[in-house]
């Protein structure tokens, strides 16, 4: 991430997504890197094309690319998708690129529609730091090395 701009992907164009690449594609702080939808004639993929945004149809095609990736916003509504995008991610080594959790990513597509509500959620089991407690065991353990301990000691 540079320091005045975000590079964010976008997973899932339809009604909401594409609403979401509209208002980003608009912004001078926003690069939008990549779309992705499984439906080529969606109407996100129509608006990356008038934007000049890459589109791709297969999630893996994304991901391939997502060091390239500040944010990954996943608006699907599939409960499959996001916890294939975390452990791909995870398999590459990528540990920089954010997924966006479900309540922000309605916080950021509300204000995006300029709403007066908050939209539905998407992934009602999104909880936490964006993994459901049953995926936690499958991470592994979590070691934190502390440098001012081993200086001290």
């Amino acid at each position: 991430m540079s320091e005045d701009r975000v590079r964010v992907a976008i997973v899932g164009c339809g009604r909401e997504g594409s609403a979401l690449l509209v208002d980003f594609a608009t912004r001078p702080f926003i690069d939008v890197m990549a779309v992705c939808d499984r439906d080529p004639d969606s109407p996100g993929a129509k608006k990356a094309a008038q934007f000049g945004i890459p589109f791709v149809t297969r999630l893996d095609d994304l991901v391939a690319r997502s060091s390239e990736h500040d944010l990954i916003i996943e608006v699907t509504g599939n409960p499959d998708v996001k916890p294939h995008l975390k452990k791909a991610l995870l398999e590459q080594g990528n540990d920089t690129t954010i997924i966006v959790h479900d309540l922000v990513a309605r916080l950021i597509l509300s204000l995006a529609a300029d709403a007066h509500t908050l939209v539905p959620t998407m992934h009602p089991t999104d909880v936490g730091i964006g993994v459901r407690i049953d995926e936690w065991s499958e991470l592994g353990p979590c070691e934190i090395e502390d440098d001012d301990a081993d200086a001290a000691g």
